[in-house]
């Protein structure tokens, strides 16, 4: 990669990581409105190419996603959360039936912290989606921003 294509693209995680920090939940709405309306106008596309089946499925589906969109994403969470809850159990019933024990008490915690994270993050989505949901973009703004500034000093200590 040039330098020049580096020094874009650290601006551009950093851009990235400043919008999710500052808008969290909203770029959902963003992300749901954008998405709507390209399925529209690739229905109407479709239209004018006379391809009615296809059309009036895109058509549909992005007024739904325009409309409905919080509801879709409110449904996707839910089924998000009951997955890792069912995953966090099962990995759990797994490391206490093989009776994980390891050798020091720092690697026993780590062997069950897996099952825990899963747990916690799946009830915290189920009980408590919009201020998780708020955390998780923080938290990914905070990485990506990391990561601009990570690419940006390569791309200037880089020759």
């Amino acid at each position: 990669m040039k330098k020049t294509e580096k020094i874009i693209a650290a601006v551009s995680a950093i851009a990235l990581g400043v919008l999710l920090i500052v808008l969290q939940g909203q770029i959902i709405s963003i992300l749901m409105t954008v998405l709507g309306v390209v399925l529209i106008a690739l229905g109407i596309m479709d239209l004018i190419n006379k391809l009615i089946p296809p059309a009036v499925v895109k058509l549909v589906a992005g007024l739904l996603v325009v409309v409905c969109g919080w509801v879709i994403v409110s449904a996707v969470l839910y089924v998000v959360a009951a997955g890792l809850i069912i995953a966090g159990i099962l990995l759990l019933y797994e490391k206490i039936k093989c009776h994980v024990q390891c050798a020091m008490l720092w690697q026993t915690i780590c062997q069950y912290a897996k099952p825990a994270v899963f747990l916690i993050i799946g009830l915290l989505l189920l009980f408590h989606q919009g201020e998780t949901v708020s955390w998780v973009f923080v938290v990914s703004g905070i990485c990506t921003v990391l990561e601009g500034g990570l690419l940006l000093v390569d791309a200037i200590v880089d020759d």
